[in-house]
């Protein structure tokens, strides 16, 4: 039986790649008309990446040396459907095909399509992003006004001439709030907590470019931290709230353009919401507005609503999962990408991919799930969804080194041999 791959963005081509040069038959699926994932279908068309077009290529096919360092939206799509063109991956891919369920079924998976067919598989590799499932706030339904998520913004039409608050100090914040301070009558900017703002360029060199793989992330931290007292100054100065994390202990916030239009008067930031009547929104301060649209970038859920609920837990937005992948219980289940790097995922998906071929070789070798393997080489379960790329990239290379001895670990607790059901729960 063929495996399965979910999804036809960056993680699920980077996989159709290594599978296909390591010669393991797979089908792959995408819901819509064409590859990319979220840069087809699912940004705006003024969006361009946060990471730089070095650190979001994939190592071994780079992008043109023309493009600038920070491609749009149309770009990304471009290089993407390229990728799968130079590596002839369309033949594998079964396009408009959305996977309903995914159900253990002895020693395979049964996979019910949209349309009600069935189809067994030996394994599915899940590579379905964990940029779709909206995350609304909870007051959202008491505002009487215009409601948009930022998943659901596309054009310039849905702003003009609005009274806009905007939810959110992420990446997506950064940009719908600039946007609304182009378009919208006017813009307010709802933080609940400070972040720490990253121009994205800094000496002419994109910021995340400065990240040296041989510093340790604390000098990383004091340098940057400097840098940007240098670059920036205090965020204060422009409204905005004090980040209580250190730098880097969350998901970085990169926006030149937030601090221009903040320097420029055309942002007024408020703090949390702490209640909402009508279209009246009364802050944590006491202060009101009034508004006709609220854009929530109030980011997504990870889920998988296809897989057996529970069989991947998730914690706020991590998905437990042993070394980032696997579950100790289900053979050739294969959770990829659910973490938030912090630069682009090219330089990380292209070396994992070739890692996820050879484990798959190995899981099909071993009776019991490669996870309950690596749990007993003391790999650990995910405890955060916070990604160092650098980190990735070593124990990446420690992963591939390290396939022969637990090969002969399997074979030191009898769990080498023919393949058991694909579901085997934990006994305590």
């Amino acid at each position: 039986m063929d495996l399965l791959v979910v999804g036809a963005g960056p993680t699920g081509l980077a996989v159709m790649k290594a599978l296909n040069e390591a010669g393991i038959s797979f089908v792959g699926t995408e819901a819509h008309e064409e590859v990319g994932g979220n840069w087809h279908h699912g940004v705006y068309p003024s969006a361009a990446i946060i990471s730089s077009r070095r650190t979001t290529e994939f190592p071994d096919d780079p992008m043109p040396a023309s493009w600038p360092d920070f491609p749009s939206a149309a770009q990304m799509a471009a290089y993407y459907k390229g990728f799968a063109d130079r590596h002839d991956l369309r033949r594998h891919i079964r396009f408009r095909s959305e996977v309903a369920s995914v159900r253990p079924d002895g020693d395979a998976w049964t996979v019910t399509w949209n349309e009600g067919a069935s189809e067994r598989f030996r394994g599915v590799l899940v590579a379905n992003g964990h940029h779709w499932d909206r995350r609304w706030p909870s007051w959202i339904d008491a505002f009487r006004g215009e409601r948009l998520h930022s998943k659901d913004y596309k054009q310039r039409s849905q702003l003009d001439g609005r009274r806009v608050l905007v939810i959110g100090a992420g990446n997506s914040g950064c940009d719908l709030v600039c946007e609304s301070s182009r378009f919208g009558a006017s813009v307010d900017w709802s933080i609940r907590r400070g972040v720490h703002i990253l121009p994205k360029s800094i000496g002419g060199r994109p910021t995340v470019e400065w990240m040296s793989p041989w510093l340790p992330v604390p000098v990383q931290r004091a340098l940057m931290a400097m840098v940007l007292r240098i670059t920036v100054g205090p965020l204060e100065r422009l409204g905005l709230p004090t980040p209580a994390q250190r730098l880097f202990e969350t998901h970085p916030t990169v926006s030149s353009d937030v601090l221009h239009q903040l320097e420029h008067g055309r942002i007024r930031v408020r703090p949390d919401v702490a209640s909402v009547e009508g279209t009246t929104v009364t802050f944590a301060d006491g202060q009101v507005g009034t508004y006709d649209l609220v854009v929530c970038a109030t980011g997504f859920h990870v889920s998988f609503p296809f897989l057996p609920a529970g069989l991947v837990p998730v914690d706020g937005p991590v998905a437990r999962l042993v070394g980032g992948m696997v579950r100790p219980d289900a053979r050739h289940l294969w959770v990829l990408a659910t973490g938030q790097a912090r630069y682009g995922i090219g330089p990380l998906l292209r070396p994992m991919a070739q890692l996820l071929a050879e484990w798959i070789g190995l899981q099909d070798e071993l009776s019991v799930p490669l996870g309950r393997v690596l749990m007993q080489a003391g790999v650990r379960v995910s405890d955060t969804h916070l990604v160092d790329p650098h980190q990735v990239l070593r124990d990446v290379r420690r992963g591939r080194r390290a396939t022969p001895w637990l090969r002969r670990l399997a074979a030191r607790h009898g769990w080498v041999g023919a393949p058991g059901p694909v579901l085997q729960p934990l006994v305590a």
